[in-house]
């Protein structure tokens, strides 16, 4: 790996644990993050470090408490996203024929399609709360799957000792589950990225009202709230809740990208 990919590989696991760090322990050092204290739209200072809002919670506690949901909701879609898209790639890869370009023709449509426009039809019909979103924002991660885990079963079913197997009698079943197996440094890479655009996905559902119900802590519900007293000087609310989701993407990138480079992994789903 090079230097500069190293340096920043070591950022984003940096920023990475500060993530975490803020989701595990918030209970040690943040209020409650519903709790009025009566000092609306307070400025930053020592007592509230990042000010408070238009109903008097502290800021600091919100974007804290906002970790969480943010993290859950990414993962949960990155995880319906790979479970739906690695199996029917490998499936699509190694039948190849009409099967191939019956998967191919509907994914690649999906594909096309702008993942956050997805996100929102889907997210209105269905409403808000966790899992909601989570489906809704899934929707845009699958074709990368299927198509990384696609490729790399076209290039393997060929090969002699995939050949070998077949003739001694392995079960397709067995062999798409072997695909599956060569593709999980790729997955794992993959998973990484989605992770970062996964919180972006979240944060502008929540900006929008498209995400978790209110009084939810969540970065882009408290970003598009915060955003109406802009004017009024009170700049503090969008701020710090905007700069968490660019820390969170950022950390989630640069890992992802140093993890590519370690594995010299496909994850565009591309180059086949």
């Amino acid at each position: 790996m090079p230097k500069s990919s190293k340096i920043m590989f070591i950022t984003g696991i940096f920023l990475f644990f500060i993530i975490f760090f803020l989701t595990i322990f918030v209970h040690f050092f943040a209020y409650d993050p519903l709790l009025t204290t009566g000092e609306l739209f307070s400025p930053p200072s020592f007592k509230h470090i990042m000010g408070t809002d238009q109903l008097g919670r502290d800021v600091f506690s919100r974007v804290c408490y906002g970790t969480a949901p943010s993290l859950t909701i990414a993962f949960i879609a990155v995880i319906l996203s790979l479970t739906v898209g690695t199996p029917i790639g490998a499936v699509s890869g190694h039948f190849a024929g009409k099967v191939d370009r019956i998967f191919s023709v509907i994914f690649d449509a999906l594909y096309a399609l702008p993942g956050i426009i997805l996100a929102i039809l889907i997210a209105a019909m269905v409403g808000p709360g966790v899992i909601n979103t989570s489906v809704a924002i899934s929707v845009e991660f699958i074709p990368p799957y299927f198509r990384v885990v696609r490729g790399i079963a076209l290039s393997f079913k060929e090969r002699p000792f995939i050949e070998a197997l077949r003739a001694l009698g392995a079960r397709p079943r067995d062999l798409i589950f072997r695909y599956m197996i060569y593709a999980l440094p790729s997955i794992i890479a993959l998973m990484v990225l989605n992770m970062g655009s996964a919180i972006l996905a979240v944060s502008g559902l929540g900006f929008l009202g498209l995400g978790l119900p209110p009084p939810t802590p969540e970065w882009g519900t408290d970003l598009g709230r915060g955003r109406d007293f802009i004017t009024m000087g009170v700049w503090w609310i969008s701020l710090f809740s905007g700069l968490m989701i660019v820390i969170s993407v950022i950390a989630f990138n640069l890992v992802g990208e140093g993890l590519h480079e370690i594995l010299g992994t496909k994850t565009s789903g591309k180059e086949v």
